[in-house]
């Protein structure tokens, strides 16, 4: 018997309750359609072209794409919704040499990996591609709201992480009510993902930010040979907001990945306002619970902790200043020495807080510090707003991560970063079009604790991206 696919299911379903409809016409007729064009060019510039072990040139990367989102009116409390995406390469501009050293900018083009048995790991730079990543079946009812099939997915643990040419999605179910005062409720199940820069919906293992041991352990298109244990399970997220207080919001969060690990997220966020100032304080605290990992992963005898469990937790403060178009934010973060966060698909468990561009700082033993101002400058230039940070990463060079994370060349050690960003929104007759800067500088620290010779990881990036929203 074939086996169809979460979104192949769902899509065939669709279409025979499209048949059973009264008015399918005006379902379509009143649906909405959401166009998107975009062009990113990206660059680094490495203090030193052996960055990544390989002798080459800095590395840099033109992509032109866009994406069609369409999504029908509700019909019987029924809708549907699809999204087509593609990024490519035009002209040719971006040669295949220019991802020798490559980090980044990967993600602007295909990079599928290869699984038939035996085969190398593989991945082409340069190469344009398109995708499906959306297509889903939703029911409303009251005020909530349940979709099943592919779509893009947000909570703690699970991110679109859109900021490359085409973003993450996931195969699954989400259900989000809310029918109570002052409360969002919100179930999730994802059963598989695709990164930005693949095409397929592998499972939920097969991640690049996947703990090596893990991937190695389950089939993912990662490895030169497939681990004995079939696909990764499912992974079940269930989570609660409330603003019944003034000013407080509480948000308390849990993901099940069965076999693997449990996680816990509780979050607080309380503002004051003094005539033209908002002070607001956040808090945010996470604990993980082996449930399998640490047989897999094998901590203390691989990664220089403690013993074989990846039981451990996170914290993270912040405080943030806002006056008129000025928001001044500090920020604090520490895991515990015990073991890394296991965080695989792009839902940072220091984002908001410490987190800045590239950098993954929840591995064991990490303080972390971080200063942003943003800046409205609309009152001078439409349209133009900016932010300002430092970071600044603290980390243990003891400790050898589950997976590649922290500086370029992942060996762990401290890291001073500073980022700028700048945004500017066009309006009248260019309405929908917006123009991003991004700049970075990063110091990377070398570390003995690999046996690969020392890397100096340090390097500059600039990413520039432009949007047209129809």
């Amino acid at each position: 018997m074939t086996k169809l696919s979460i979104a192949t299911a769902l899509v065939l379903g669709t279409c025979l309750f499209a048949q059973a409809a009264d008015d399918l016409a005006s379902a379509f007729k009143e649906g909405k359609l959401d166009g998107r064009l975009r062009a990113q060019y990206f660059n680094t510039d490495w203090d030193n072209n052996g960055a990544t072990g390989k002798n080459g040139p800095d590395a840099n990367g033109l992509a032109v794409g866009g994406s069609l989102v369409y999504k029908t009116a509700p019909l019987y409390g029924f809708s549907a919704g699809a999204g087509l995406y593609t990024t490519q390469n035009p002209g040719g501009w971006t040669d295949a040499n220019d991802g020798v050293t490559a980090t980044t900018s990967k993600d602007l083009f295909l990079r599928d990996v290869t699984r038939p048995s035996g085969a190398p790991v593989s991945a082409i730079y340069g190469n344009g591609y398109a995708v499906l990543a959306q297509a889903y079946l939703q029911y409303d009812i009251a005020k909530t709201k349940a979709k099943a099939g592919r779509m893009l997915m947000s909570n703690p643990w699970i991110s679109p992480n859109d900021t490359k040419m085409i973003p993450i999605a996931v195969e699954g179910y989400e259900v989000v009510s809310t029918d109570l005062l002052n409360t969002t409720l919100q179930l999730d199940y994802a059963n598989k993902i695709k990164e930005r820069g693949m095409t397929y919906f592998g499972s939920m293992a097969d991640t690049g930010d996947t703990p090596d041991k893990i991937a190695a352990y389950y089939s993912t298109h990662y490895g030169t040979t497939q681990g004995k244990h079939g696909d990764a399970p499912g992974v079940a997220i269930l989570g609660i907001k409330n603003k019944s207080i003034d000013n407080l919001e509480l948000q308390g969060w849990g993901m099940h990945w069965n076999d693997i690990v449990d996680q816990a997220a509780l979050e607080a966020n309380y503002a004051l306002e003094a005539g033209d100032a908002i002070l607001s304080f956040g808090g945010r605290y996470i604990i993980q619970k082996d449930k399998g990992a640490g047989n897999i992963i094998l901590p203390k005898t691989n990664n220089f902790d403690g013993d074989n469990s990846v039981d451990t937790s996170l914290f993270a403060l912040r405080t943030a200043l806002n006056y008129r178009a000025a928001k001044l934010t500090l920020a604090t973060s520490h895991t515990a020495s015990s073991g890394d966060l296991i965080a695989p698909w792009r839902g940072f468990p220091t984002d908001g807080y410490t987190r800045s561009m590239t950098q993954t700082d929840w591995n064991a033993n990490t303080r972390a510090y971080k200063a942003q101002l943003d800046y409205d400058f609309s009152a001078l230039v439409s349209g133009v707003s900016t932010i300002f940070s430092y970071s600044y990463y603290d980390r243990d060079p003891s400790k050898k991560p589950y997976q590649s994370m922290t500086d370029r060349a992942f060996q762990n050690g401290d890291t001073r970063q500073w980022n700028l960003d700048v945004l500017y929104k066009l309006s009248g007759n260019w309405k929908g079009t917006e123009f991003k800067a991004r700049f970075m500088d990063q110091s990377n620290e070398t570390t003995t604790l690999t046996a690969t010779t020392l890397k100096d990881t340090s390097n500059r990036e600039m990413r520039l991206e432009a949007n047209y929203y129809f």
